[in-house]
């Protein structure tokens, strides 16, 4: 069984979107879904609106991210170096109003699961084609946990595929993730998109890293998997299955260029009974994508909110791999 935990943040409509891609395309895996999320203002009606859809399917469950809290025991396994103290003071409610529990939340889900494997998944992210894993990948990722995972979100489709990564057991992939120091996303060992873990040993790995929330769990995971040559292994289908389509921007910590669709604006028209539709381009070639066309709908009723235009080109170019920017 897979754990599958999301990330979300005032997003209500676009994770009602995710949510119902992985109904449609996880129909052959055995799964639960953790979805961690918070909220502002009116957001927080699309989230009540979201779990009276969900509530009699048991494979959902919302846990909300809690402030006023001081985790100073899930922090202690970092306490190792003068770095990861100085993120503790910084992000710790002890010395910062605004932070939560979100470490603590995270790994208490991962340590309680009875699910083997674990993915993590954004909420502005969807998957557009089937999933299905092979038991003999569930197989290589158990028989090696420190050091093999599964990505969803890339394969010979994406530009820049490397000429030195090989097939794998008929229709995959495999490759080392520190065979190149290019910065690509077969050299960028782990990810909040799309990629199963051991859910035990990701949770090792977890335990011993400070982060405050998705953006920073990627990218002070990724530092420290690096350091230690961890996650070297990774295994993809022949072609990706998720993409994250930048509408928007909401983490505060994060640079990521989006076409700035207004979240206020679709959380309203969720709240109107209206679902989002997006159009992608006929060729997947690359794991951030701004779409052809955006609509909200609600029975005959469609609104367009977004064509694709200059400045989704513009966009378009500018997205590569996710994490690389500073958090510091």
């Amino acid at each position: 069984m897979i754990l599958i935990v999301v990330f979300s943040y005032n997003r209500a409509m676009q994770l009602d979107f995710l949510l119902k891609s992985i109904f449609a395309r996880f129909s052959g895996e055995d799964f639960i879904i953790k979805i961690i999320y918070h909220t502002t203002g009116n957001h927080k009606y699309g989230y009540r609106m979201l779990k009276i859809k969900y509530q009699e399917d048991n494979r959902i469950t919302f846990c909300e991210r809690e402030s006023h809290y001081f985790g100073l025991f899930s922090y202690l396994p970092t306490l190792y170096s003068w770095v990861n103290l100085k993120r503790f003071i910084k992000y710790s409610i002890l010395f910062n109003e605004g932070s939560d529990n979100f470490k603590k939340l995270l790994e208490s889900i991962v340590k309680k699961t009875n699910c083997k494997y674990v993915i993590f998944n954004t909420d502005d992210g969807f998957y557009y084609d089937d999933v299905k894993v092979p038991l003999d990948i569930l197989s290589s990722i158990e028989r090696n946990p420190l050091h093999t995972s599964y990505r969803l979100y890339v394969g010979e489709n994406l530009e820049g595929f490397p000429k030195y990564i090989r097939k794998y057991l008929g229709h995959h992939y495999k490759w080392d993730y520190y065979f190149t120091n290019m910065i690509t996303h077969w050299t960028f060992p782990f990810s909040v998109d799309g990629t199963i873990y051991h859910a035990r040993t990701i949770l090792s790995i977890l335990s011993k890293v400070s982060y405050h929330n998705p953006t920073t769990l990627e990218h002070n995971v990724v530092r420290y998997v690096m350091k230690r040559k961890l996650l070297k292994e990774g295994i993809s289908p022949k072609t990706s299955k998720l993409v994250c389509t930048k509408l928007n921007r909401v983490a505060k910590d994060s640079s990521n260029p989006s076409i700035n669709i207004n979240n206020d604006y679709l959380n309203e028209k969720f709240l109107e009974g209206f679902e989002l539709e997006i159009e992608l381009p006929k060729l997947i070639t690359n794991a951030n994508l701004v779409p052809s066309k955006v609509n909200v709908v609600n029975g005959n009723q469609k609104i367009t909110v977004y064509n694709y235009d200059a400045n989704g080109m513009l966009v378009q170019s500018l997205l590569g791999i996710e994490g690389v920017k500073s958090m510091d």
